[in-house]
């Protein structure tokens, strides 16, 4: 998927998460909704240098 912010355009993608229901409901403002939660997580790493303002953080 190609996003771009302030005009910078780069492409990410999306993991594939395994999911299940789990017995849980929550209610939000009147409306029910059943709990989901993650079967096999990936651990996420991250290589990215980030920058902000111009100084790099780790």
């Amino acid at each position: 998927m190609q996003l771009s912010y302030r005009g910078v355009k780069y492409n990410t993608s999306k993991p594939a998460v395994e999911v299940t229901e789990i017995q849980e409901v929550g209610h939000y403002r009147g409306a029910t909704y059943h709990m989901h939660r993650a079967v096999n997580a990936p651990a996420r790493q991250s290589s990215d240098v980030l920058k902000y303002r111009g100084a790099i953080v780790h």
